[in-house]
């Protein structure tokens, strides 16, 4: 299912990053993974991330300013936010940034796929 799309897997909880990143692999996405935005951004730099699955709320900066941040790398780049808390301001701000969709947590891995699969559907792959 994956056709070699990259997802860069982002959250401050390092056991949901790990079980996110073998469910992915097992699909055939290439997947990397990044426990801080600050990771997640040098890892924007060095590879071409196609789809960035990251929690909203993080210690050092928040799912849309990541967003925001990478866009500035990578154009291209398409994001789902993840979130376990009520924080309709920032899914709003996010949404006017251009943040494809928003999942809740805990993660239904079926549904994600689902929609990765409507999101390489729609978007075309930049080589």
């Amino acid at each position: 299912m994956g056709e070699n799309l990259s997802i860069l897997v982002v959250d401050d909880y390092q056991p949901l990053v790990t079980s996110l990143a073998e469910v992915l692999n097992r699909e055939g996405f290439e997947v990397k993974t990044a426990n801080s935005a600050a990771e997640a951004l040098e890892i924007v730099e060095d590879y071409p991330v196609d789809i960035m699955l990251t929690d909203i709320m993080m210690p050092d900066m928040n799912g849309v300013e990541l967003y925001r941040e990478t866009k500035k790398i990578n154009p291209s780049l398409t994001a789902v936010l993840m979130t376990a808390y009520s924080a309709e301001g920032l899914i709003q701000e996010g949404v006017k940034e251009g943040i494809t969709a928003v999942v809740d947590k805990p993660v239904d891995i079926k549904f994600l796929l689902a929609l990765f699969g409507t999101i390489t559907r729609i978007k075309p792959k930049v080589t």
